[in-house]
C-alpha cells in the first residue's frame, strides 16, 4: 500500500493528496483526492478509494491520524477511482451516500471499472473488490444526512456524468469539487454535458468558496473551476463556429485548439474525443435525432 499524505486546509477539514494521475501498481491504483471531514461523532470520507484493500488502508491511516471513526462516505461521482472501496466501508456498517444516477452507474458500469483496475493492478490488489452501491441515494441538492456538519451537496445535473456531484462544507467554504473542476487533469466528456457541465461550473464559482479540492490535482482557490470552464467554453465556442459554417466533424478534430491546456494530463487522448462529442451533440441539437457515434449510457473509460 502507498504511503499516505495528508493536506489540513482548514478547522476539521482535511485531504488525502493522490501522488499521480497514472494508475500504477506501486500507488495501489490512488489518483484521487480524497477528503476527510471530521464530525461530532467522527470522520466523513468523500470517496471511498480504488479497492476493498486500499480501503482497508485509508481507514487505518485515517482513523489512527485523526483518532476518530469513519461514520460516513459519499461518492461524488461513479468511477472506480473513486467508489471501489464502498464494499469495505458498508461491510462495517458505515453509510454510503451518493446520488441516484452514480449508484445507478455503480451497479451498471462498475465491473468494467473492476476489470480494468485489475488488469493494471493485478488480481491480489483488487483482491474481494466488488461493486458496492450506495446504501442512501438521494435525488436533488442538499444537506448529507446523519451528520452534525452542514456538508451540502450540489447536484447541477447531467454535467460529467448524469449524477455528479460537488460537497461544500459551509462552515470552512471549502468545495469538494469531484470531477467537476481540476487541475492540470484535461476534463473528460466520455459521458458528459458540455453545456451543462459549463453552467454549473458557473453556478459553483458563484458560491465563492474559500477553497476548491479538486479530484485531481493541488488543492487552491478558484482556479481549478476557472481555468475547467474555460476549455469546456473554449471548446464549445468553436464547435459551434465551425459547425455554423458547415466545417464537417473530422475538419473540426483538426481545428479545434485548446490554448494553453495540450500540456494538461489526458490531453493526448482526450481532446479529441471531446471535440467529437461536442460537434456531434451540437449536431443533435440542430437536427433534433440521436447523434450517431455518441456515446453509449453510462460507459465510461473510469
Amino acid at each position: 500500500m502507498p504511503a499516505l499524505h495528508v493536506q489540513t486546509v482548514a478547522d476539521g477539514v482535511h485531504v488525502v493528496l493522490a501522488q499521480s494521475f497514472d494508475v500504477r501498481a506501486d500507488n495501489a491504483g490512488f489518483v484521487t483526492n480524497i477528503g476527510v471531514v471530521e464530525d461530532v461523532r467522527g470522520l466523513v470520507l468523500i470517496g471511498t478509494g480504488t479497492s476493498h484493500r486500499f480501503a482497508r488502508h485509508l481507514q487505518t491511516f485515517v482513523e489512527a491520524r485523526f483518532g476518530k471513526p469513519v461514520i460516513a462516505a459519499v461518492d461524488l461521482y461513479g468511477g472506480g477511482d473513486h467508489v471501489l472501496g464502498n464494499g469495505f466501508f458498508v461491510s462495517r456498517g458505515v453509510p454510503v451516500a451518493a446520488h441516484v444516477e452514480t449508484d445507478r452507474f455503480i451497479r451498471a458500469s462498475c465491473h468494467s471499472c473492476v476489470e480494468r483496475l485489475t488488469a493494471a493492478l493485478g488480481e491480489n490488489m483488487m483482491s474481494s473488490t466488488h461493486p458496492t452501491p450506495a446504501t442512501t441515494v438521494f435525488r436533488e441538492s442538499g444537506y448529507l444526512s446523519g451528520v452534525t456538519r452542514r456538508l451540502r451537496l450540489l447536484h447541477y445535473g447531467h454535467t460529467f456524468q448524469p449524477g455528479a456531484t460537488a460537497l461544500l462544507d459551509e462552515a470552512s467554504g471549502t468545495l469538494f469539487a469531484g470531477e467537476l473542476a481540476s487541475l492540470r487533469y484535461l476534463p473528460d466528456l466520455y459521458n458528459a454535458q458540455a453545456h451543462g457541465w459549463r453552467d454549473a461550473l458557473e453556478r459553483l464559482a458563484a458560491l465563492a468558496p474559500r477553497r476548491v479540492v479538486p479530484s485531481h490535482g493541488a488543492v487552491g482557490g478558484r482556479e481549478a473551476i476557472d481555468l475547467s470552464r474555460a476549455y469546456l467554453d473554449a471548446l464549445i465556442t468553436q464547435v459551434d463556429a465551425l459547425f455554423e459554417q458547415g466545417v464537417s466533424l473530422l475538419e473540426s478534430l483538426e481545428k479545434v485548439e485548446a490554448v494553453g491546456f495540450n500540456d494538461w494530463y489526458g490531453y493526448s487522448v482526450w481532446h479529441r474525443r471531446n471535440v467529437h462529442f461536442v460537434y456531434l451533440h451540437r449536431e443533435q441539437a440542430e437536427f433534433g435525432a440521436p447523434a450517431a457515434g455518441s456515446a453509449g449510457p453510462l460507459e465510461g473509460q473510469h
